[in-house]
């Protein structure tokens, strides 16, 4: 043995070129009372046992004990570690094989152990087997108390499974344990058991097999041993991985948990729920968290809750054996994960389950009526799953057609983003236009599905992808013939250019013959009115963003939707555009209240609402209003939209470092409006201004009149201070007419707007006479003191002057009348 060193019990052979990593043998070594080594079935536990005894140099009695199928009794147990001590002359004869006595085998274990004055180092290998069958909870106890109670004795167990041992030992002895991630492989135990075998191997190679395989020792060995046999580089082999599997498999006892194992390979990763929904017999959870202890599963901290997931390789070998063995599994499994994904993740969840279940009705279905929402908000995996359905749907289903041909380019170079907005689907759209195909039979559904593709693109904010989709249905209107396709395809480009604030292409489109005939009057079809409702509306925002001599007849000339939508609610935002720059006082104050009324009757979360807001905001600044601006800001989603707003806010509030910031961080995103863009650009240079940085903010500038030149953006240059534009703009004739108003509109602009204000008719006697007690009273309470009314009476009469002023407190409705009481009295 050399060294002084006395093991008895005869080790098992071990591989000469084997490795074991340093930190596992260090624990091993720090000859703590209890230690534990726990990892599955190939985690190289007898491995590192034996290099760590063949190489010990202490004087330490060392005794050990591989357990086998005997004890998994308890008297089976105690015989096997009693005989063991007595080979190695450890203890006496005493009571051998006299198990009639009862608890004659443990009791001279105790004798033996106990009472020895010199240390002795017990080594039981296989440790889960001991009590498998019964009593290992009293064998666990029995063990630590012999520890706790003979401080000449140190324990070493080898195990697969987390026991009362490790987990009560901790609480009264010292103890080390090495987990299944201290004897998993990294790449510098891959590189290290490389070179023993004489096989190259580079750090990019160890890295991979060690994700491939999770670290697990045995598989990584005998990938290692193929490449040194094969003289080829070290790969992992799924045969060789399979193999091990097959083993792994066989040697589990429980039904439960090889069913466990083979059900939850299915998904990529899963979570709690989705192992109970998975396994049908509820032992999800208890597999769940043995396969998590022994170092099988990997599990991940979400945003969503843990999720859990096998090492890549070692999942694609269970479920290559478990197709093999049971081939309606997956179908089974993603069934089952259906309805827990209706639950956790929503319809994009649901259609991946069911694709993958091969449940093609339940698919298309979820396509056709998520698609507004799928395909703003999930085009990836939308993509991804097309890819999955038989070739003769995908290739006759026009949704499908759209995903393959046309999505992946909707979004140009800028590549898929998911929509943060709430999908609004344009229902009145899809009619209108479907029943004139109908009537008409000129078209396609794939052409149908492109345009509703182009609507659900604009109520996401998506506007380059809106107009690529219109542009095909314009295109396929031309060489077919096909006048609606023509009409809803230039319509929609004309959407799409004028909503992004590219004013000059919009206003371009609008030449367009046919078009404009129809702008003009023309048929009165659903489709003919449609657009030209629309068309009006974008003329108007296109004519006031280049602030063109025209818009004030382009705006009064925009049609009234039947529908209170997000068509109507354009109208008012670019009412409140037009208002902004040419707008009177009163002007400003109607729209405002025009506004807050839109903002009631859209539905929440859309980028409908949040337009409207910003506009809100935009007037109630340039009014004075800042603290309300603010109030109605804080409401807004943070996006893309509202930045340029945000900005503007901030430095409306003085706060220009901090202006120049968020407009910055707006920047960034490509989805923002030219108009936005030039917004932002602008409050930079005029912040930069008043910083005193005069070159930096001439340089901002020039990067505004850039994009104002490349869009036809000119209405962002009259919302800045006259004084400020002009110390910018200098006495360049070409960039003072990038302001182009009128001396009545830069008058108007320079003085406050007033407050949105009903007129004077509008309220009560009464009314008026609870919004003067307002003043002074903190809330109704107070008002009906002090007009000598009922509390519940003060509170109708405020809620009809909140309503008439369009206040949603008591802050908003003193600003906003502002004047109103006194003019009164």
């Amino acid at each position: 043995m050399g060294g002084g060193r006395r093991v008895r019990g005869p080790l098992p052979r071990a591989s000469r070129t084997a490795h074991v990593a340093p930190r596992v043998l260090a624990a091993l070594e720090s000859r703590a009372p209890l230690t534990v080594l726990r990892g599955p079935r190939g985690y190289g536990k007898t491995t590192a046992l034996v290099e760590w005894l063949s190489r010990q140099t202490d004087d330490v009695e060392t005794l050990y004990v591989p357990l086998d199928a005997e004890a998994r009794l308890p008297s089976g147990f105690w015989c096997t570690v009693r005989d063991a001590l007595v080979r190695a002359g450890l203890a006496a004869q005493d009571g051998a094989g006299d198990v009639a006595r009862g608890g004659a085998e443990q009791s001279a274990v105790l004798r033996s152990v106990s009472g020895r004055e010199d240390t002795l180092r017990i080594v039981l290998d296989n440790y889960h087997e001991a009590g498998l069958l019964d009593g290992r909870a009293e064998i666990d106890d029995d063990l630590l108390e012999l520890v706790r109670t003979s401080p000449a004795l140190e324990l070493v167990v080898a195990t697969r499974a987390l026991r009362s041992l490790e987990t009560t030992g901790a609480l009264s002895v010292d103890i080390t344990v090495v987990r299944p991630a201290d004897l998993a492989m990294h790449p510098d135990d891959v590189i290290a058991l490389a070179e023993r075998h004489r096989v190259a191997i580079t750090q990019d190679q160890a890295d991979q097999v060690v994700v491939e395989l999770g670290g697990w020792p045995a598989a990584v060995r005998a990938c290692v041993a193929a490449a040194a046999v094969g003289g080829h580089e070290v790969r992992v082999d799924a045969e060789t991985v399979d193999g091990y599997i097959d083993t792994l498999l066989a040697d589990v006892r429980s039904a439960a948990l090889r069913e466990f194992l083979l059900r939850t390979s299915v998904p990529d990763e899963f979570s709690a729920s989705a192992a109970r929904a998975i396994v049908p017999d509820g032992t999800g959870i208890r597999e769940l968290r043995n396969l998590r202890l022994s170092g099988l599963l990997r599990e991940r901290d979400t945003v969503n809750g843990l999720r859990y997931s096998y090492p890549p390789a070692v999942r694609e070998a269970l479920r290559r054996v478990g197709v093999e063995r049971h081939p309606e599994l997956e179908r089974e499994v993603h069934i089952a994960l259906m309805a827990l994904a209706a639950e956790e993740e929503g319809p994009v969840g649901v259609l991946g389950h069911a694709v993958r279940a091969r449940e093609w009705d339940t698919a298309l279905r979820i396509i056709e009526e998520e698609w507004a929402g799928l395909v703003t908000g999930h085009p990836e995996r939308l993509i991804e799953v097309a890819l999955e359905f038989p070739r003769d749907l995908l290739e006759s289903e026009p949704r499908l057609q759209v995903v393959r041909r046309h999505l992946p380019r909707m979004a140009g170079g800028a590549g898929l983003r998911a929509s943060e907005w709430k999908p609004t689907g344009a229902h009145f759209v899809d009619a209108a236009v479907q029943q004139r195909w109908r009537e008409m039979e000129e078209t396609t559904d794939e052409v149908l599905v492109l345009v509703q593709s182009g609507l659900a693109a604009v109520f996401a904010g998506e506007n380059e992808a809106a107009a690529y989709a219109f542009e095909r249905v314009r295109d396929h209107g031309l060489a077919h013939d096909d006048r609606t396709a023509r009409l809803m395809g230039i319509g929609g480009m004309l959407t799409a250019k004028a909503i992004h604030g590219e004013a000059d292409l919009a206003l371009a489109l609008l030449d367009d013959p046919e078009l404009a005939d129809v702008v003009a009057g023309g048929d009165d079809d659903d489709v003919s009115v449609l657009v030209r409702v629309s068309a009006r509306i974008m003329r108007a925002m296109a004519s006031v963003d280049a602030m063109r001599p025209d818009a004030e007849d382009a705006v009064g000339a925009m049609l009234e939707p039947v529908r209170r939508d997000e068509l109507w609610a354009l109208g008012i935002i670019i009412r409140g555009l037009y208002a902004s720059v040419y707008g009177s006082p009163e002007d400003q104050a109607r729209i405002v209240g025009q506004l807050r009324a839109a903002m009631r009757h859209l539905e929440p979360g859309g980028i409908a609402e949040s337009t409207i807001a910003t506009q809100l905001v935009e007037l109630l600044v340039a009014g004075g209003m800042v603290d309300v601006a603010e109030q109605v800001f804080e409401r807004l989603t943070d996006s893309f939209v509202s930045s340029a707003t945000r900005a503007y806010l901030l430095q409306a509030q003085g706060r220009d470092q901090e202006a120049i910031d968020a407009a910055s961080r707006g920047l960034a995103d490509a989805r923002m409006t030219a108009r936005s863009r030039v917004s932002s650009e602008l409050v930079i240079a005029g912040s930069l201004y008043r910083l005193g940085q005069t070159t930096a903010a001439r340089r901002r500038f020039g990067r505004a009149v850039r994009v104002a030149y490349e869009t036809g953006q000119r209405r962002p240059f009259a919302l800045m201070a006259p004084e400020v534009f002009a110390a910018l703009a200098g006495h360049d004739p070409e960039l003072l007419a990038l302001r182009p108003l009128p001396s009545t509109a830069e008058a108007s602009l320079q003085r406050p707007v007033a407050a949105a204000v009903p007129g004077p008719t509008e309220l009560s006697a009464r009314e008026l006479q609870v919004l003067a007690a307002l003043q002074d009273c903190p809330g109704p309470a107070g008002v009906a003191a002090a007009l000598g009314m009922s509390v519940n009476t003060a509170k109708t009469h405020l809620r009809h002057v909140y309503r008439k002023l369009g206040a949603s407190s008591r802050d908003e409705a003193l600003v906003l009348s502002r004047g109103l009481v006194r003019g009164r009295s």
